[in-house]
């Protein structure tokens, strides 16, 4: 009983790919999930919320919440943090992850930036056997095999920015690969955070004084993994609506909308499945809303037209 108990929880919470984090098909706007140097990068601080229910119609599948928030702390510091929780079947990751990031100034007038970021995690791992059926009731099986644990980690990053025409980072998250045994057996049976890495850029094309032509991409790799990779483009109208559409190798291809009043940002996407789990599944759904605040100094340097408008500052062209 408890080697099929093993089985099964393995296989639906990290997948046949071997993902054991949460997936989002919207990470252009938050690209601090993904990488801890990222912190402080805005000219304001964003409060983003992000809510994603992987495959719908198939039982257990994924569902994850995270949130996040970061800003620059002056003297080239960046601080941040993202609580998240991930629901697989009976399993669930819930945890928070803490990020600094360090800014190297490239060029005199800001508009190229480097970053480099060290983000640690702390995830409580567990099963819940309340959602697991057995032919005996509170079969001792799978009652004493319950363990919870709170394991520590690490991430490393960098973020290089162009103003707010282009970006590119990499990271790695589960630096460390820390061993977790979610069963009490008398052979420990120890489970790797394997290491993944995340390989990303985009560029903003100006097709107007109004409308704005945003391209991304994300190389997702897992150690002796099949690699992963999402390639998006979205057009915006005067950074207050945008429409875009995106493809996931070998997963699925997705559409996504939204818009912007004031300091809110709101955004949705749907993900049309292509692999073989369409035939289980009616598609992804994810939806983010951003609370965007701005203090006192970040209002005075977006006002400055070097950074607003993403052109080197010429005094004599006011």
């Amino acid at each position: 009983m408890k080697k099929i108990l093993a089985t099964v929880i393995g296989l639906v919470a990290f997948g046949v790919s071997g993902q054991q984090l949460s997936l989002n098909s919207q990470y252009m706007f938050n690209e601090a999930a993904l990488n801890p140097a990222a912190a402080g990068s805005k000219d304001y601080v964003p409060i983003h919320f992000n809510f994603r229910r992987q495959w719908s119609g198939f039982d257990g599948a994924p569902v994850s919440q995270i949130l996040t928030t970061h800003a620059d702390m002056g003297k080239n510091l960046g601080f941040g943090g993202n609580l998240f929780n991930d629901v697989t079947g009976p399993s669930r990751t819930t945890g928070m992850n803490l990020m600094l990031s360090y800014r190297l100034r490239l060029s005199q007038n800001n508009l190229h930036g480097l970053r480099m970021g060290l983000g640690v995690t702390l995830g409580q791992h567990l099963v819940d056997i309340t959602q697991l059926t057995t032919d005996i009731d509170n079969d001792p099986a799978i009652v004493k095999s319950y363990n919870n644990q709170f394991v520590p980690d690490v991430d490393l990053g960098v973020y290089y920015t162009y103003g707010k025409k282009a970006f590119a980072g990499l990271s790695v998250k589960n630096g460390m690969q820390m061993k977790r045994d979610l069963f009490n057996y008398s052979t420990t049976i120890e489970n790797m955070m394997v290491r993944h890495y995340y390989l990303m850029g985009g560029y903003n094309f100006d097709l107007s004084s109004d409308f704005q032509l945003r391209t991304s991409t994300v190389l997702r790799m897992i150690e002796s993994r099949p690699f992963q990779v999402d390639l998006n483009v979205i057009g915006q109208y005067k950074e207050m609506l945008w429409l875009g559409a995106g493809y996931r190798l070998n997963d699925a291809i997705s559409v996504m909308a939204g818009g912007q009043i004031g300091m809110v940002k709101l955004g949705y996407s749907y993900d049309f499945t292509t692999s073989d789990l369409r035939n289980y599944s009616s598609g992804s759904h994810e939806i983010f809303l951003e609370l965007q605040i701005r203090t006192k100094k970040q209002e005075k340097i977006s006002k400055t037209p070097y950074v607003k408008r993403n052109r080197i500052y010429a005094p004599s062209s006011n």
